[in-house]
């Protein structure tokens, strides 16, 4: 029984020392400023990146649900949580849940967004892992459709390109 109890411990041990920490929330390190939550890749000393930010938050260039199955070279993101309450129409109950705006740049500077939780959540997984897009270490994505199975619709997510 000692011996079975010591080879637990020296697993566990084993395990800790050759784990890696991953940041599975890409808000973990910003502000809460009236209860929104902003953050964005794009370097925020560049005249170039802020004025493309500003541009694409008035006239952004595409839809994601409009790019389904279309590879994205992505060298920047923004990305907005908010704060969203509504209630049960039946019980009256207040939900609060988080609504999050997620808004991609490519290397040429074109911008995509989504409202889309799916996408959001692909999305933060994906960087959880690899990190932010940058110029210098862009994302190579693709928006794709996933059938709901028991709800009779489609989500919207994004999957990581793998160049072979």
């Amino acid at each position: 029984m000692n011996q079975e109890v010591q080879t637990q411990e020296t697993a566990l041990t084993v395990a800790e020392e050759n784990s890696y920490e991953l940041n599975a929330d890409i808000f973990a390190a910003c502000k809460n400023v009236d209860g929104n939550r902003k953050v964005t890749s794009l370097d925020p000393t560049s005249e170039e990146d802020m004025n493309m930010l500003l541009n694409a938050q008035q006239n952004v260039d595409y839809k994601l649900n409009d790019m389904v199955d279309t590879e994205i070279i992505c060298t920047g993101c923004y990305v907005v949580e908010r704060p969203v309450v509504t209630f049960n129409e039946e019980t009256g109950e207040e939900i609060a849940r988080k609504k999050h705006i997620l808004m991609l740049f490519d290397k040429d500077g074109k911008s995509y967004v989504t409202g889309s939780s799916a996408c959001y959540n692909s999305f933060n997984n994906i960087v959880s892992i690899k990190g932010l897009p940058t110029k210098e270490q862009p994302i190579v994505l693709k928006p794709i459709k996933v059938e709901a199975e028991t709800k009779g619709h489609s989500y919207l997510k994004l999957q990581i390109v793998i160049k072979k």
